[in-house]
């Protein structure tokens, strides 16, 4: 269940850890026919003999990808006006393999005003498997709704 949290709801230091989505070669084939991405190392078994990860592994933009939906689904709400404001620092660790379960955990890194509407949100990433294992980092920055919006009409309706 996402978050319902404003703003206004977050502290600098929260953390917040996702449940799990597991990646499948499905997911490969899809999002390679999405994006024609096929370079050998995520589909070609003979090639990833004699590439460094010896198998094929998920595209890092496919890791990205499922990080997007560990996000939408566990940590921002669907009834508050968010929106994604951009990616900072994004680093893959290790390879990601088929059959891999990917866990988020997210902490706030820093907050700022945007306008009277929204304020943006930094979040620090650790993307970790179903080991425990680190398997990529990254800054994400989210634009999130405030409550208290200094809208005069706002303020009427609260009264």
């Amino acid at each position: 269940m996402a978050l319902e949290y404003h703003w206004e709801d977050y502290e600098i230091g929260q953390s917040f850890q996702t449940g799990g989505r597991t990646l499948t070669d499905a997911d490969i084939r899809l999002f390679l026919g999405a994006t024609d991405a096929t370079h050998p190392a995520h589909v070609d078994r003979e090639y990833c003999k004699h590439h460094p990860f010896g198998r094929p592994t998920i595209p890092g933009a496919l890791t990205l990808g499922a990080v997007d939906g560990l996000v939408v689904r566990y940590l921002v709400s669907q009834k508050i006006n968010i929106a994604h404001y951009g990616y900072d620092k994004i680093r893959f660790l290790k390879p990601v393999y088929p059959g891999d379960t990917l866990t988020l955990i997210a902490t706030v890194a820093t907050k700022k005003e945007k306008n009277n509407e929204f304020g943006i949100i930094s979040f620090n990433y650790e993307v970790k498997n179903q080991d425990n294992e680190l398997v990529a980092v990254m800054t994400d920055l989210q634009m999130i709704e405030k409550k208290n919006k200094n809208d005069p009409m706002e303020a009427h309706n609260e009264q």
